[in-house]
C-alpha cells in the first residue's frame, strides 16, 4: 500500500469491525512503517488517542467515510488533537462516530449508536405489547436482538477501498 499517495491528512476513515464500524481522522504525522498515524475515540484507552495505522485498521476493511469536513485539514485535526486524553469516551454518547462528526464539524452524533437504541426499544416495546405472556428474558432478548438489527442496518456502504 503506498499510503502517501491514498490517503490526505483530516479525512475520516471508517475500518469494519464486524458488527461495527470504527471512524478515524487521518493524521499529518507518519509512523516509521510508512503509515499514518490515526487520530480516533478509543473504547480501551476510553478517550481520543492517535495511534499508528496498523494499531487501529489491524488488515481489516477500511475506506473513506461518507462524511468528510469541509474545512482545511489543519482545522480538524487541531480540533481532533484537542480532545486526546480529554475526550470521555461513552458508547452511546461519545463513541469513535461521534468523535469523527463532531471534529470534521457535524455536531455530536452516532447513527450505529441511534439505530442501536431504536432497534431495540422498538423490538422490545412491540414484544412486551404482543406477546401472551411477555417474561422480562424474552423482552431482554428481542431487545437485543432488534439492537443488533439496528446496528446492522447503520453500517454505511463501502466504496473507496484504502488498504
Amino acid at each position: 500500500m503506498n499510503s502517501k499517495n491514498t490517503f490526505l491528512p483530516g479525512k475520516v476513515i471508517m475500518t469494519s469491525c464486524g458488527t461495527y464500524t470504527h471512524y478515524s481522522i487521518i493524521s499529518d504525522i507518519w509512523c516509521r512503517k510508512g503509515k499514518p498515524m490515526l487520530i480516533s475515540a478509543n473504547a480501551k484507552a476510553k478517550t481520543v488517542t492517535e495511534e499508528p495505522y496498523d494499531d487501529v485498521v489491524r488488515d481489516r476493511l477500511t475506506c473513506l467515510a461518507p462524511f468528510q469536513s469541509h474545512s482545511p485539514a489543519s482545522i480538524t485535526l487541531n480540533k481532533a488533537r484537542s480532545q486526546i486524553g480529554t475526550w470521555e469516551y461513552r458508547l452511546f454518547s461519545g463513541n469513535c462516530e461521534h468523535f469523527a462528526r463532531w471534529a470534521v464539524g457535524l455536531g455530536i452524533s452516532s447513527r450505529q449508536a441511534q439505530n442501536t437504541v431504536c432497534g431495540a426499544l422498538l423490538a422490545g416495546g412491540v414484544t412486551a405489547t404482543i406477546a401472551k405472556e411477555p417474561t422480562i428474558p424474552l423482552v431482554l432478548g428481542m431487545a437485543l436482538f432488534g439492537g443488533l438489527v439496528g446496528l446492522a442496518m447503520a453500517q454505511e456502504p463501502r466504496k473507496v477501498v484504502v488498504e
